[in-house]
C-alpha cells in the first residue's frame, strides 16, 4: 500500500538536507580541499604518499550529487505528482556522495565532522530505500544521535566543565549572571541537560507521547542556539545553522502533518515503486544492514574502538586529549599569523599553551577533531616545523605535550603522561591503532 504523506516526507527531507548540507560545505569549504592552512592527518599512514589533488575530486564528487539531488528533489516537490524524478540517478548520487565523504575523511580525518556524517548517510537511506522503509529507518537514526548524545554527557566530566559552560552561556544570553552562583549549583542543572534529552528520544519514540516531546526537542534546539549563539558563548555559526536544520528535520519527521496518510489501490503505484530489480533489493539490504551498524557502533566509543564524534558525544568532554607546550622563545618562531593561537606561559614556567582549536575555526572554518589522535598528529607537524629552526647548539626540547586519558565516568579524573621534544612526542603515535601522523605541513 502506497503512502503520500511518507513520499512527501522524504522529498522534503532530501530537499532539506542537501541544501543545509551545502551550506555547511560553503562554510568549511577550505576544509575539504588539499589545504596548506591546517596540518592534515590522514586516517591510514600509507595514504600519505597519495597525491593530495585527489581531493578535489572527491570534493567535486560531493558538490554534485547534492545539487543534483538539490534539484531534482524540488522538481519532483514542484511537480506535485507520485513519480519522482530520475529515481535511479538519485541513488547513484546518494551512493556517490557517502564514497566521497569517505574518501576525503581517508586523506583528512578532520573532515570527519558530526553534520557531513549524518548528511552523507540520511541522503544514503532516503535515496536508496522506499519511502515505507526509509522513513521508519531515517527516524530510529535521528533518535539513536539524540540517545548517543544524552549517553555522552552522563559523566562527572560534562558536569563539571561543558555542562556548567552551556548553563553560564544561556542565563548570560538571558542576561542573567552566574558569577555568584556554586559550582554545585551550575552542576545541578548541567546534570538536567541529558535527563531532558533522553525524556525526547523515549518520547518521539511513542506516537503518544511524540508531538509532547516534538515541542520539547524544537525548544532544547532554541535554547542550545541561545546558549551558544553570539549573546552566549558566541561558538562558530555552523553550529547554530545545524541546529535550524534539527529543527526542520524534526518537524517533518514527527508533525501531525503527515501522520495521517491517505492510502490508494497498489495498481496506481509509480511504476518505480512496483519494480524492483533483485540489484536493487540487495542494495536496499546492504543499506539497511549499514545504518543498523551505524546505530549501534557508538557503543563501542567507550571502549576506545569507536571514535567520539562518529559516536554523538556532541558537547561531551569525556574523550582523550593532548595539551600541545612550545617553549616561549621558539613560539616567535612561528609565523605571525599563529602566535595570537599561543597563550602566554603560566607563572615560573616557559611553556606556552598552542590553543589549535582556535587556529582550526580561524582558518577552516571548522572545529577541531576532539580525537587525541588527530590532536597529537596536528602536535607532530608544527613540532617538525618548530624543530627545524632551532639552533644546531641548542639540545633543550622546544615542544611538549601533554596526554590526557579519558576522565573517569564518575569522578572526572584523568590519567596524564608528559612528552617532551619531538622524538618522544612522535613515539606516542605508535599507540594509536589508526595513523597520527600528518601530512608534510611548510609551516609559512
Amino acid at each position: 500500500m502506497f503512502h503520500e504523506p511518507l513520499k512527501l516526507q522524504l522529498r522534503i527531507l532530501k530537499l532539506t538536507m542537501a541544501l543545509f548540507a551545502l551550506v555547511l560545505l560553503s562554510l568549511t569549504w577550505k576544509l575539504w580541499t588539499p589545504q596548506t592552512l591546517f596540518p592534515q592527518v590522514p586516517l591510514f599512514a600509507w595514504v600519505c604518499e597519495i597525491p593530495s589533488a585527489v581531493d578535489w575530486f572527491s570534493l567535486a564528487l560531493m558538490c554534485l550529487s547534492l545539487v543534483s539531488l538539490l534539484v531534482l528533489s524540488a522538481a519532483s516537490l514542484l511537480k506535485k505528482s507520485e513519480r519522482e524524478y530520475f529515481p535511479r540517478y538519485q541513488m547513484v548520487c546518494g551512493c556517490l556522495l557517502l564514497l566521497a565523504f569517505l574518501l576525503e575523511v581517508v586523506f583528512d580525518q578532520h573532515r570527519l565532522q558530526p553534520w557531513a556524517y549524518q548528511f552523507a548517510l540520511g541522503l544514503l537511506i532516503l535515496t536508496v530505500l522506499k519511502p515505507p522503509r526509509a522513513i521508519p529507518l531515517f527516524r530510529l537514526f535521528v533518535l539513536s544521535i539524540y540517545f548517543y548524545s544524552a549517553l555522552s554527557k552522563c559523566d562527572a566530566s560534562f558536569v563539571q566543565t561543558l555542562g556548567r559552560q552551556l548553563a553560564e552561556g544561556l542565563f548570560s544570553a538571558v542576561g542573567i549572571s552566574t558569577a555568584y552562583w556554586s559550582k554545585q549549583t551550575l552542576s545541578w542543572i548541567a546534570a538536567s541537560f541529558p535527563l531532558g534529552e533522553f525524556l525526547i528520544t523515549f518520547g518521539l519514540f511513542f506516537r503518544r507521547t511524540r508531538q509532547v516531546a516534538l515541542w520539547a526537542a524544537v525548544g532544547m534546539h532554541l535554547t542550545l542556539m541561545l546558549a551558544i549563539g553570539p549573546l552566549g558563548l558566541n561558538h562558530y555559526q555552523g553550529v547554530l545553522i545545524w541546529n535550524v536544520y534539527f529543527i526542520l528535520q524534526d518537524l517533518i519527521l514527527f508533525h501531525t502533518w503527515f501522520q495521517n496518510p491517505k492510502s490508494v489501490a497498489p495498481v496506481d503505484r509509480p511504476v518505480e515503486d512496483r519494480q524492483s530489480t533483485p540489484t536493487d533489493r540487495g542494495l536496499e539490504r546492504a543499506v539497511q544492514t549499514l545504518i543498523w551498524l551505524v546505530m549501534l557502533a557508538p557503543l563501542l566509543e567507550p571502549t576506545g574502538y569507536f571514535d567520539h564524534w562518529p559516536s554523538w558525544g556532541l558537547y561531551a568532554s569525556h574523550h582523550d586529549r593532548v595539551v600541545f607546550l612550545i617553549d616561549e622563545e621558539a613560539k616567535w618562531d612561528l609565523p605571525p599569523d599563529l602566535q595570537p593561537y599561543v597563550d602566554a606561559p603560566q607563572p615560573l614556567s616557559r611553556w606556552c599553551r598552542m590553543r589549535v582549536e582556535r587556529w582550526s575555526l580561524a582558518d577552516l572554518g571548522a572545529p577541531l577533531y576532539p580525537q587525541a589522535r588527530f590532536q597529537l598528529g596536528v602536535a607532530i607537524a608544527v613540532g617538525k616545523a618548530v624543530d627545524q629552526g632551532q639552533p644546531q647548539n641548542e639540545t633543550e626540547p622546544r615542544v611538549r605535550l601533554r596526554y590526557e586519558s579519558a576522565a573517569d565516568r564518575w569522578s572526572g579524573e584523568r590519567k596524564i603522561r608528559e612528552y617532551n621534544g619531538l622524538s618522544q612526542i612522535e613515539h606516542l603515535s605508535e599507540e594509536f591503532l589508526l595513523n597520527a601522523s600528518p601530512r608534510p605541513f611548510p609551516l609559512q
